[in-house]
């Protein structure tokens, strides 16, 4: 299940363009698979070192898709370092069958982490998790989900049927 979340990471990390537009350009070490963004509009700002794609955003590469409401790649001072990414709104993640929902999700990559929150929910076939907060921890290969007082994590663990042979 990290495995989702690390592509995901790495495809974000590639926001570039913005319409109907495709990049084949990739950030150092992130992987050359072409990407693909839409959205209705695109602000960039120097001063607070963010680039904000809104409105229906739609991202692929790779056989991944993410949707969006917004999508804010913040980045270093000297431009070519990305510091987080953040989709806001309807985030939804769709990845070999396995989706991901919530109300955002962040990237940041000095801790090597993604934060799914508002709802967050993650759903492969009729098996799914959910909490208040959901945690990825790239570099260890591992998870979180959290509750917060008065709620409760929730698994859904469907046992796959065993076949009898004659």
């Amino acid at each position: 299940m990290a495995r989702i979340y690390s592509i995901f990471l790495f495809f974000l990390l590639n926001v570039l363009l913005t319409g109907a537009a495709w990049s084949q350009t990739t950030v150092s070490g992130v992987g050359s698979a072409p990407l693909e963004i839409t959205s209705q509009r695109l602000e960039a700002d120097g001063a607070l070192r963010e680039v904000v794609f809104s409105g229906k955003v739609v991202a692929v590469q790779d056989g991944m898709i993410i949707r969006s409401n917004k999508l804010i790649v913040r980045y270093l001072a000297s431009r070519e370092e990305i510091s987080s990414v953040e989709a806001v709104g309807e985030v939804r993640i769709e990845k070999s069958g396995r989706i991901a929902t919530a109300g955002r999700g962040l990237y940041e990559v000095a801790e090597g982490t993604v934060v799914l929150t508002e709802m967050p929910r993650v759903q492969q076939g009729e098996n799914s998790i959910e909490g208040d907060e959901i945690v990825f921890f790239l570099e260890e290969d591992r998870s979180i989900v959290k509750s917060r007082s008065g709620s409760r994590v929730r698994a859904v663990l469907t046992p796959k049927e065993k076949t009898v042979g004659p």
